[in-house]
């Protein structure tokens, strides 16, 4: 059973007073200790239960069942309290924490947890590559510290907190990502983190369907600077137009990364082989990843620039850098059978991010004269710029050195020298006859496309494991 440390924020009941002065509380006794849940589902004694509220759920409706199942605290929003008050028996109404918005109490708290275990911070952002960074930088950096960071995609205004709550005490380093879907939301997050170090990694078309243009997207990401501590660091991409308006915000300390910073680029063995040189006065490093390709050597630019700040060696960094692995769906390499592979790059997708991968799948496979397959799903969030993206994208297409390209569903059709099918089945039925010895297959498209099916059943195929 866990102890109520192996929980990670534990708070005393003068430190929940502090925060929420409206509480008034004289049957828990002082010495009481409490960590936060939010799912009524699993709350166990020693919890406070924080209801929060969603698109197709409200926490406040589960409020009677926990505390007559002995939970003593439960917060609640002051619209809701007279409605939850007639539900609940006289001795449970003296149990509720009044507040206007649970989802914000959620992030004070976080926050309050954040300065007191005062971790180094490093928050990441940017158009694509989000989570591929955080786990670099997450292996680089446990070499040397006690790390914690986001799991899964718990990154937006529910993840993001989640993180910070669940940080064990010992915790010297903390990485968050943080995603967005509008304007306000990175500094929502920014302002509940604090970022030591805040990395944005690209700026691309992804959001563009909601936010309208690149302008808006890089002003919405480069909100992430507006909580950066003003002894911190911003690691960002050399893109003139972020670089541009990033300085309006942001006048401290600045590392800049761009793919020019390594050279003698080779892959082998999967692995990317590179020398560093940073602009600076530093030595030329040589430098190994264990992941293939130019994406994969940029990304390490950043590990490098960062983890040298934070006082890791070379060695240590080139320690973590090999300790890598490629998240699922990120572009990690699937062996089917003898020289018959996939790169599941099934977990999301934009149209910069697909430039990206077609070349890395360019560089990386020329050798042994690889049949090179190309399966795209549906980039989402394109909007009102769809038509217009996706003619540049088959335009820049057109040229690659790429032997079959296959689209699935009707809004790729404009790829026109594309076999383009209806579905996922359609799909695999093609791969399952091309797949042979000395074939490699890119998968990319956004989550709606659920390219993942099409890994899943090449992966489990009898055919392919008999070959």
């Amino acid at each position: 059973m866990k102890q109520l440390q192996d929980y990670g924020a534990v708070f005393e009941l003068n430190e929940i007073s502090s925060l929420f002065p409206a509480l008034s509380i004289s049957s828990i006794s002082t010495d009481k200790k409490f960590t936060i849940n939010t799912d009524s589902r699993f709350i166990k004694p020693d919890q406070i239960f924080l209801p929060l509220v969603g698109e197709k759920f409200d926490g406040h409706d589960f409020i009677n069942d926990v505390l007559e199942n002995g939970i003593e605290l439960s917060f609640c929003e002051s619209a809701k309290v007279n409605k939850i008050q007639d539900k609940i028996n006289e001795n449970n109404k003296s149990k509720l924490i009044i507040v206007e918005n649970t989802l914000d109490a959620y992030h004070l708290l976080a926050n309050y947890y954040r300065k007191k275990i005062n971790p180094k911070v490093i928050a990441v952002t940017g158009s694509s590559g989000k989570t591929t960074t955080k786990e670099l930088l997450s292996a680089v950096i446990s070499v040397k510290y006690k790390t914690h960071k986001t799991q899964a995609n718990y990154n937006n205004e529910i993840g993001v907190p989640k993180t910070i709550l669940e940080m064990p005490q010992d915790t010297e380093v903390l990485i968050l990502e943080l995603a967005m879907r509008q304007e306000g939301e990175i500094r929502y997050l920014a302002k509940t983190c604090e970022p030591d170090i805040a990395i944005i990694t690209n700026i691309g078309a992804a959001h563009i369907g909601r936010l309208g243009n690149i302008e808006t997207i890089t002003k919405t990401k480069c909100e992430i600077l507006e909580y950066l501590k003003h002894d911190g660091v911003a690691v960002l991409h050399n893109n003139p137009i972020l670089i541009q308006y990033a300085t309006k915000i942001w006048n401290g300390k600045k590392f800049i990364f761009a793919l020019d910073q390594a050279s003698d680029i080779s892959f082998k063995n999967g692995k990317s082989n590179f020398t560093f040189k940073d602009l600076g006065d530093m030595e030329s490093e040589q430098y190994c990843i264990n992941a293939l390709g130019n994406i994969h050597v940029l990304n390490s630019i950043i590990a490098i620039l960062t983890t040298k700040h934070l006082g890791l060696s070379k060695k240590e960094i080139q320690e973590g850098l090999l300790k890598f692995n490629i998240p699922n769906g990120r572009g990690n390499i699937l062996k089917l059978s003898e020289e018959t592979y996939l790169i599941n790059e099934s977990y999301n997708a934009n149209p910069d991010s697909v430039r990206a991968a077609i070349l890395n799948l360019i560089e990386c496979w020329n050798g042994k004269d690889y049949k090179k397959v190309l399966v795209l799903g549906e980039l989402a969030e394109l909007g009102q710029e769809e038509d217009k993206l996706l003619n540049e994208l088959t335009m820049w297409l057109k040229d690659k050195s790429i032997d079959v390209v296959i689209t699935v569903g009707d809004r790729l059709r404009q790829i026109h020298f594309a076999q383009n099918v209806k579905n996922n089945t359609e799909c695999c039925d093609i791969l399952k006859r091309l797949l042979k010895p000395g074939t490699i297959v890119l998968v990319k498209g956004s989550r709606v496309a659920k390219l993942d099916e099409v890994i899943d059943s090449l992966t489990k195929s009898d055919l392919l494991n008999k070959k």
